[in-house]
């Protein structure tokens, strides 16, 4: 495995959504809750962008992800927008914006 794909993605939620329920045992459907409707959900999000700025941005994190779940060492197989997109000064910047539009919400 050398990335993150919506596939992994889609594995990762279902694993997740199944340890945080009170089922003992895995089924494909548990009452009222499908695995494989939620399974083709998140992959049809990733894999099935309504337009270009919505391919641009699940592109986007699809690399942020490699990154944080690769290291490093798959940095040379980003585009150099999301390099600089994924730093914590990308991070401090987003929360700084969502703190300014709160504090003149307020």
């Amino acid at each position: 495995m050398e990335k993150v794909t919506p596939q992994l993605i889609a594995y990762i939620a279902c694993q997740v959504q199944f340890t945080l329920s009170s089922i003992t045992s895995w089924w494909l459907v548990n009452g009222d809750f499908d695995y494989i409707q939620f399974w083709k959900t998140i992959v049809d999000f990733f894999e099935r962008p309504p337009g270009q700025d919505a391919q641009h941005r699940v592109n986007r994190l699809l690399e942020w992800w490699t990154r944080k779940g690769f290291g490093r060492n798959r940095c040379q197989d980003l585009t150099d927008e999301a390099r600089v997109n994924m730093s914590m000064n990308a991070l401090a910047r987003q929360r700084a914006r969502i703190d300014d539009v709160a504090f003149d919400l307020n």
